[in-house]
């Protein structure tokens, strides 16, 4: 539906549920995604997941990701906490394909969905937390015109260890 130079942003549909519920169970996949403690999902699990992410959602705007060139679908990105009054939402991104990371994918989504929050939903500004060991993600992000805003200290526990959460922000017109 919003198409970027790589990937196209679409709704969710029934092909995709096996793809969701293997990244959700893949320890290595959601260990950088993820602050809550990482438990094993189930197929009915994911799929009453994937059944809120509708057009008809209120306060949640996700979008699977699939490539341009062959229709893979290779992760999902979107809005949660989306503050209507201040024209704020928050920005998640998960590329659950291990081969499609490092190639573009995920900024040309990011981008892409920061065209969509700023054109169509008239957000003023999009932010991001991002784990302090998840360097990947935290150049991506910066690569999208993301600046580093602040520091969560010991926010997040993983692996026995309390780690810093990193919030980024991107200010409508300041790049994308």
């Amino acid at each position: 539906m919003y198409e970027g130079k790589l990937v196209r942003l679409r709704a969710f549909d029934n092909s995709d549920l096996m793809h969701c519920l293997n990244y959700s169970n893949d320890y290595e996949v959601m260990r950088g995604a993820s602050g809550a403690i990482l438990f094993p999902s189930t197929v009915d699990d994911e799929a009453r997941a994937m059944g809120q992410n509708t057009s008809y959602s209120s306060g949640e705007y996700q979008f699977a990701i699939e490539t341009i060139e062959g229709g893979r679908f290779i992760g999902k990105c979107g809005f949660t906490r989306v503050n209507w009054k201040n024209r704020l939402a928050e920005l998640a991104i998960l590329i659950g394909e291990k081969d499609c990371r490092g190639k573009g994918y995920g900024a040309d989504a990011i981008r892409t969905l920061c065209r969509f929050g700023f054109e169509e939903m008239n957000l003023h500004k999009i932010k991001a937390l991002v784990f302090d060991f998840n360097e990947p993600a935290l150049r991506c992000y910066e690569a999208c015109w993301f600046q580093r805003e602040g520091l969560l200290l010991k926010e997040m526990y993983r692996e026995g260890a309390y780690h810093d959460v990193v919030v980024l922000g991107l200010i409508r017109d300041a790049g994308i």
